[in-house]
């Protein structure tokens, strides 16, 4: 893989935690990029979730025995025909 280039004092400090777990610095920063990734792919799916909810026209303050009845509501209407 290519190199990439991080700020001196974090590859100190990571130099220091490797050393001290017993692991090369290649196994943490591949660690935690590994992290960051799964972190914003789950923020990718949260945000689209949002969206949605934004999209579902319900709104944010409305209560939960209206949301439900609105649910219900939508799971009783025949299927609309093309």
């Amino acid at each position: 893989m290519a190199d990439i280039q991080i700020p001196d004092e974090t590859a100190a400090q990571l130099r220091q935690v490797a050393q001290a777990d017993g692991r090369t610095v290649d196994e943490l920063a591949g660690e935690g990029l590994a992290a960051y990734l799964a972190s914003r792919a789950k923020l990718d799916v949260l945000r689209a979730a949002i969206d949605e909810g934004g999209a579902s026209g319900i709104a944010e303050d409305s209560s939960l025995a209206g949301v439900l009845a609105e649910i219900r509501a939508r799971r009783n209407r025949p299927p609309s025909q093309p």
